[in-house]
Protein backbone atom coordinates (compact mmCIF):
# COMPACT_ATOMS: atom_id res chain seq x y z
CA UNK A 1 0.00 0.00 0.00
CA UNK A 2 1.21 3.48 -0.89
CA UNK A 3 0.02 6.67 0.79
CA UNK A 4 0.82 10.15 -0.56
CA UNK A 5 -0.17 13.66 0.40
CA UNK A 6 -0.61 15.58 -2.85
CA UNK A 7 -0.96 19.34 -3.26
CA UNK A 8 -3.68 20.15 -5.78
CA UNK A 9 -2.99 22.79 -8.42
CA UNK A 10 -6.56 23.62 -9.40
CA UNK A 11 -10.06 22.48 -10.20
CA UNK A 12 -10.55 19.29 -12.11
CA UNK A 13 -14.33 19.12 -12.39
CA UNK A 14 -17.30 20.85 -10.81
CA UNK A 15 -19.97 18.19 -10.22
CA UNK A 16 -23.48 18.01 -8.81
CA UNK A 17 -23.23 17.22 -5.10
CA UNK A 18 -26.40 15.10 -4.92
CA UNK A 19 -25.19 12.91 -7.79
CA UNK A 20 -21.67 12.54 -6.37
CA UNK A 21 -23.13 11.16 -3.13
CA UNK A 22 -24.65 8.40 -5.28
CA UNK A 23 -21.32 7.71 -6.98
CA UNK A 24 -22.22 9.48 -10.23
CA UNK A 25 -20.03 12.16 -11.77
CA UNK A 26 -22.40 14.67 -13.36
CA UNK A 27 -20.77 17.91 -14.43
CA UNK A 28 -22.34 21.19 -13.33
CA UNK A 29 -22.29 24.12 -15.73
CA UNK A 30 -22.67 27.82 -15.00
CA UNK A 31 -24.57 29.13 -12.03
CA UNK A 32 -27.66 27.29 -10.87
CA UNK A 33 -29.69 26.49 -7.84
CA UNK A 34 -28.33 22.95 -7.53
CA UNK A 35 -25.56 22.30 -5.01
CA UNK A 36 -22.16 21.54 -6.49
CA UNK A 37 -18.76 20.46 -5.26
CA UNK A 38 -15.27 20.77 -6.69
CA UNK A 39 -13.22 17.71 -7.58
CA UNK A 40 -9.61 18.84 -7.57
CA UNK A 41 -7.32 18.07 -10.47
CA UNK A 42 -5.71 15.33 -8.36
CA UNK A 43 -9.02 13.53 -7.81
CA UNK A 44 -10.02 13.92 -11.46
CA UNK A 45 -6.65 12.57 -12.64
CA UNK A 46 -6.96 9.60 -10.28
CA UNK A 47 -10.43 8.72 -11.60
CA UNK A 48 -9.21 8.96 -15.20
CA UNK A 49 -6.12 6.86 -14.52
CA UNK A 50 -8.11 4.20 -12.66
CA UNK A 51 -10.45 3.96 -15.66
CA UNK A 52 -7.44 3.03 -17.80
CA UNK A 53 -6.79 0.07 -15.48
CA UNK A 54 -10.47 -0.95 -15.30
CA UNK A 55 -13.08 0.88 -17.37
CA UNK A 56 -15.78 -0.55 -15.10
CA UNK A 57 -14.35 0.90 -11.90
CA UNK A 58 -16.77 2.58 -9.49
CA UNK A 59 -16.56 5.82 -7.54
CA UNK A 60 -17.96 5.49 -4.02
CA UNK A 61 -18.31 8.40 -1.60
CA UNK A 62 -17.11 7.16 1.78
CA UNK A 63 -17.47 10.42 3.73
CA UNK A 64 -19.44 13.16 1.93
CA UNK A 65 -18.88 16.87 2.25
CA UNK A 66 -21.78 19.09 3.23
CA UNK A 67 -22.74 22.44 4.68
CA UNK A 68 -20.44 22.07 7.71
CA UNK A 69 -17.73 19.87 6.19
CA UNK A 70 -15.67 20.84 3.13
CA UNK A 71 -13.49 17.74 3.01
CA UNK A 72 -14.63 14.39 1.66
CA UNK A 73 -13.33 10.87 1.17
CA UNK A 74 -14.07 8.86 -1.91
CA UNK A 75 -12.91 5.46 -3.09
CA UNK A 76 -12.29 4.31 -6.63
CA UNK A 77 -12.87 0.57 -6.74
CA UNK A 78 -11.62 -1.64 -9.56
CA UNK A 79 -11.16 -5.35 -10.13
CA UNK A 80 -7.65 -5.43 -8.70
CA UNK A 81 -7.23 -2.12 -6.87
CA UNK A 82 -8.72 0.38 -4.46
CA UNK A 83 -7.70 4.02 -4.45
CA UNK A 84 -8.93 6.32 -1.69
CA UNK A 85 -8.81 10.09 -2.11
CA UNK A 86 -9.31 12.25 0.99
CA UNK A 87 -9.75 15.90 -0.02
CA UNK A 88 -8.79 18.40 2.72
CA UNK A 89 -9.07 22.19 2.62
CA UNK A 90 -5.74 23.45 3.94
CA UNK A 91 -5.32 26.89 2.33
CA UNK A 92 -7.55 29.90 1.67
CA UNK A 93 -8.45 30.96 5.24
CA UNK A 94 -11.67 28.97 5.44
CA UNK A 95 -14.12 29.59 7.21
CA UNK A 96 -13.26 33.31 7.19
CA UNK A 97 -13.25 33.11 3.39
CA UNK A 98 -16.16 30.83 2.41
CA UNK A 99 -15.20 31.03 -1.28
CA UNK A 100 -11.93 29.23 -0.51
CA UNK A 101 -13.75 25.92 -0.91
CA UNK A 102 -14.48 26.69 -4.58
CA UNK A 103 -10.82 26.66 -5.64
CA UNK A 104 -9.08 23.32 -6.08
CA UNK A 105 -5.66 24.80 -5.39
CA UNK A 106 -6.66 25.32 -1.75
CA UNK A 107 -6.85 21.57 -1.15
CA UNK A 108 -4.46 18.74 -0.41
CA UNK A 109 -5.51 15.21 -1.26
CA UNK A 110 -4.31 12.17 0.68
CA UNK A 111 -4.18 9.31 -1.83
CA UNK A 112 -4.02 5.69 -0.60
CA UNK A 113 -3.41 2.95 -3.16
CA UNK A 114 -3.98 -0.74 -2.51
CA UNK A 115 -3.50 -2.96 -5.56
CA UNK A 116 -2.86 -6.62 -6.22
CA UNK A 117 -0.23 -5.61 -8.78
CA UNK A 118 2.82 -3.57 -7.75
CA UNK A 119 2.86 -2.14 -11.29
CA UNK A 120 -0.48 -0.38 -10.75
CA UNK A 121 0.77 1.14 -7.51
CA UNK A 122 4.03 2.33 -9.07
CA UNK A 123 2.25 3.82 -12.11
CA UNK A 124 -0.06 5.82 -9.84
CA UNK A 125 2.80 7.00 -7.61
CA UNK A 126 4.90 7.92 -10.65
CA UNK A 127 2.05 9.88 -12.27
CA UNK A 128 1.28 11.82 -9.10
CA UNK A 129 4.95 12.53 -8.38
CA UNK A 130 5.57 13.78 -11.92
CA UNK A 131 2.55 16.14 -12.02
CA UNK A 132 2.19 17.36 -8.43
CA UNK A 133 4.08 18.31 -5.32
CA UNK A 134 3.87 15.14 -3.20
CA UNK A 135 4.92 13.86 0.17
CA UNK A 136 5.20 10.08 0.35
CA UNK A 137 3.79 9.00 3.72
CA UNK A 138 4.11 5.24 3.17
CA UNK A 139 5.88 3.46 0.30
Amino acid sequence: MAILRVRAKGNGRKVLWSQLKQGKLVDAFGFGLLLTTVLTDVVTDMIEMCRTFDDGCRVVVVVPNGFTRVGFNLAILGRSFEVTCARRLVRGCFPFNPLAAEFGSNYDVVVSVAASSPEITSQIVDMLSSKYECLVIAP
